[in-house]
């Protein structure tokens, strides 16, 4: 395991701060997400709409601080080169899937997308685990939300 680098907060918040807005600005650009999910026919296990807010909130948060330490903790510019595209790739399909599934209504596709993103994710916490586990272990409640999203997906997609 690499040795530790000391913290730069002012990084760590700008890094935290840039995943969220990247959130936010999915969420903006794929519009009225509330009352398109009200208006779908959902499958059994569905959460309550007030629930994807705060989740997404705390999960762009453990998100940013494991891209943060992740990078920050990289030792060799291979390494780093392949965990900051694997993290801005997880970054690019998380940004398409609400804008493909909710303001596209392509659920599909998004079916599509979201598969793929379980599949970067894991690869992320593959590469980031030797490097800095507590980045990896960061992206795991990520990856279950996800897995869970992946099962809304399909059955939005199906009854939809």
């Amino acid at each position: 395991m690499i040795a530790k680098r000391k913290i730069n907060w002012l990084h760590l918040f700008i890094f935290v701060v840039v995943v969220e807005m990247i959130g936010i600005l999915s969420g903006v650009l794929a519009g009225d997400i509330k009352t398109h999910y009200l208006a779908l026919n959902l499958p059994i296990f569905s959460p309550p709409a007030a629930v994807f807010g705060p989740v997404w909130t705390i999960l762009y948060l453990m998100i940013g601080i494991s891209g943060y330490l992740v990078l920050n903790d990289s030792a060799s510019r291979a390494t780093t080169r392949t965990n900051f595209w694997l993290f801005v790739s997880q970054l690019i399909l998380n940004f398409c899937w609400s804008i493909v599934f909710f303001g596209g209504n392509q659920y599909f596709i998004g079916l599509i997308i979201i598969i793929l993103l379980d599949a970067v994710v894991i690869m992320c916490i593959r590469s980031f685990k030797p490097v800095n586990r507590v980045a990896a272990y960061l992206l795991v409640p990520y990856l279950l939300w996800l897995l869970f999203a992946t099962y809304l997906t399909l059955g939005v997609a199906l009854l939809n």
